[in-house]
C-alpha cells in the first residue's frame, strides 16, 4: 500500500546527490509526528519553487535527506491579479489556502465603505503572519512551492489607482454582464478581478470603477460569499486566459 509523501522547504539551491539538512521543526515531524524512517521518501521544495524527490539518510535529529532525482518545476503562476474585500478571519483563511492551491501570486486586501472593521497595525501583522502559515501549508500539500505575496490593507481609492482598463473586473451581483462573457475578449495575459466585501460595493464605488475604465460583471445569479466568489472568480478567469490547459503546464 502506497504512503503519503510530505513534502517541505528547503529555501536554497541544491542538487541531484545533494545531502541537505531539514530544519528543526520539518525534523520533529518527519521523526515525531509522521514517524518516517531512513530510507523513506518525501519531497523538497527549493527556494525557486522547484519540486525534487528525496529519501531519508537519518532521521536525526536534526533530519538529513539526498536528493536522488531531477527537479520538477513548477506550475505558471495563474494569471490573475487579485484584489478582495475584507472579510472574516476564518472565512479569509480558508480562501487563501484555496488561492494558493490556485497559483494566484499576489492577493490584496482593500477596506470599502461596507467592509468590516479596519484591523491596526499590530492585528494585521499578526493576520498576515497567519496568511503566510497558512500558504505555506496549503503550498506544501499541493506540491506547489511558491505562495501569495499578501498586501494590505489598502484604501479603496488604492484599487482604483491600480485598475488598468481593459484588464480589469469588478465583481458585482448586480451586472448583466457575465465574467466568463466579459473575458471572452481579453486580449491581455493576465487579468485583474476585484472582489467587494461581504456588504458589496456602494453604488459610487462601482461607478468609480468604471469611471477608472474596469469592466464590471457577475457570477450569475447567485450571491456568493466573497471567499466563494473570489475562489469562482479566479477559476474563470484561468479557464478563459488558458491556464487550465495541460499545455500551460509543460
Amino acid at each position: 500500500m502506497s504512503t503519503h509523501t510530505f513534502r517541505y522547504r528547503v529555501d536554497a539551491p541544491f542538487a541531484c546527490g545533494e545531502e541537505i539538512t531539514l530544519d528543526q521543526d520539518d525534523s520533529h515531524h518527519l521523526a515525531r509526528v509522521v514517524r518516517r524512517h531512513a530510507g523513506d521518501a518525501i519531497e523538497v521544495i527549493d527556494s525557486t519553487s522547484a519540486l525534487w524527490p528525496a529519501r531519508i539518510v537519518d532521521i536525526g535529529p536534526p533530519t538529513r535527506v539526498e536528493i536522488v532525482g531531477s527537479a520538477i518545476p513548477p506550475p505558471p503562476h495563474a494569471p490573475v491579479r487579485l484584489y478582495v474585500g475584507l472579510l472574516d478571519w476564518a472565512r479569509l483563511d480558508a480562501a487563501h489556502g484555496q488561492l494558493t492551491e490556485l497559483g494566484v501570486p499576489e492577493v490584496v486586501l482593500f477596506t470599502s465603505a461596507r467592509a468590516a472593521r479596519t484591523p491596526g497595525q499590530k492585528e494585521w501583522l499578526r493576520r498576515a503572519s497567519r496568511l503566510d502559515r497558512v500558504a505555506d501549508a496549503a503550498a506544501r500539500q499541493s506540491g506547489l512551492g511558491a505562495r501569495p505575496t499578501v498586501r494590505g490593507v489598502v484604501a479603496f481609492e488604492t484599487v482604483l489607482d491600480e485598475i488598468v482598463p481593459g484588464d480589469s473586473y469588478l465583481l458585482h451581483p448586480a451586472a448583466r454582464l457575465s465574467l466568463d462573457v466579459a473575458l471572452a475578449g481579453h486580449e491581455g495575459s493576465s487579468a485583474m478581478l476585484v472582489v467587494g466585501p461581504e456588504a458589496g460595493f456602494t453604488a459610487d464605488e462601482v461607478a468609480g470603477a468604471q469611471d477608472h475604465g474596469a469592466t464590471v460583471c457577475g457570477l450569475g445569479r447567485r450571491v456568493l460569499r466573497t471567499g466563494t466568489a473570489a475562489i469562482v472568480a479566479v477559476s474563470a478567469a484561468m479557464l478563459a486566459l488558458g491556464a487550465l490547459d495541460p499545455e500551460a503546464l509543460a
